[in-house]
């Protein structure tokens, strides 16, 4: 059985530039026919089974309006973008609303919007998980956004976010989707990452994208996230 490469992301969890990196460095049993590469199922178990690797090939049934379609963390990532140096303000909803402005895929016009839903659902009880780590979302799918993404701001300082533990808040996952059904599996796979201690302090660092995403990739793949 062939597996192309949008399964295997699937199947792995990791986002497609992962994949692709690991094709060029050879650490992949891949075929290449043109441009598109596949992979034969034996031979990516074998891999796995040599690697320790959690990897799910069962067929997925044919796509239709019912079927259930999930976004892996990385390319939600990579939808959203990774922001940095952002002015914290005095007070939550101006943190709210400086990290909005720098989100490239809101629209301008929603924008305002969005940032009343966020601050609304901030005042309703705080998205502060602890460790300096924020979870902003809507309550509501915002219909206008096209793919399900999360945008992760760093502050240029800590502010206090109301947070469970008290603690200032650096970082912040926001959380943005067009359907309901995706924002549990990307709160959930966030907070996955974050029992880690390693991927915490490493927030901290204020990563760039791609290292950000590499490491959740590696995550994923050691503590099968």
């Amino acid at each position: 059985m062939e597996i192309l490469i949008t399964e295997l992301c699937n199947s792995l969890g990791v986002s497609r530039n992962t994949i692709e990196r690991w094709i060029r460095q050879g650490k992949l049993p891949v075929s290449k026919k043109g441009r598109t590469y596949s992979f034969h199922a034996r031979d990516l178990k074998d891999w796995a089974a040599k690697n320790h690797i959690s990897l799910n090939l069962d067929p997925r049934p044919a796509q239709g309006p019912g079927t259930e379609v999930q976004i892996s963390l990385p390319a939600a990532i990579e939808n959203g973008g990774v922001y940095h140096d952002i002015p914290p303000g005095p007070d939550v909803p101006s943190v709210i609303n400086a990290c909005v402005q720098r989100i490239q895929a809101v629209p301008d016009n929603h924008k305002p919007d969005l940032v009343r839903q966020l601050v609304k659902r901030e005042e309703a009880l705080s998205t502060g998980v602890g460790g300096g780590i924020a979870i902003p979302h809507p309550r509501t799918p915002l219909k206008y956004l096209e793919h399900p993404m999360v945008a992760v701001c760093f502050l240029q300082n800590p502010v206090d976010y109301h947070a469970l533990d008290k603690q200032s808040v650096s970082t912040l996952f926001f959380i943005l989707f067009p359907e309901l059904k995706f924002h549990l599996h990307l709160l959930s796979s966030i907070s996955m990452c974050l029992r880690s201690r390693q991927f915490s302090d490493f927030l901290k660092t204020c990563p760039e994208q791609s290292a950000l995403i590499e490491k959740i990739d590696a995550l994923h793949l050691t503590e099968k996230i």
